[in-house]
């Protein structure tokens, strides 16, 4: 596995902001990830499977942060 090649593509994939979203603004899939970003040609078995790790982390990760910013918001609109 070349961790050089994976860290760029991740560092990439961050730096485009939140991931990509299907029409109900939920993240797309893993498969539709590598997919959205043009790397199932790119990619030996392993460099995909740690990719796919790290996405799902990216998206869990966004997941998160989302559902902290609402209850941030919900807990500064109550407080008006």
């Amino acid at each position: 596995m070349n961790k050089r090649k994976v860290w760029h593509i991740l560092d990439f994939i961050r730096d485009q902001g939140k991931l990509p979203t299907d029409a109900w603004g939920e993240t797309l899939e893993i498969e539709e990830l590598i997919a959205w970003f043009g790397l199932p040609e790119q990619l030996s078995a392993e460099e995909r499977r740690f990719i796919e790790v790290e996405l799902a982390a990216m998206a869990e990760t966004e997941r998160t942060l989302d559902a902290l910013r609402m209850s941030e918001q919900l807990r500064c609109d109550g407080q008006s």
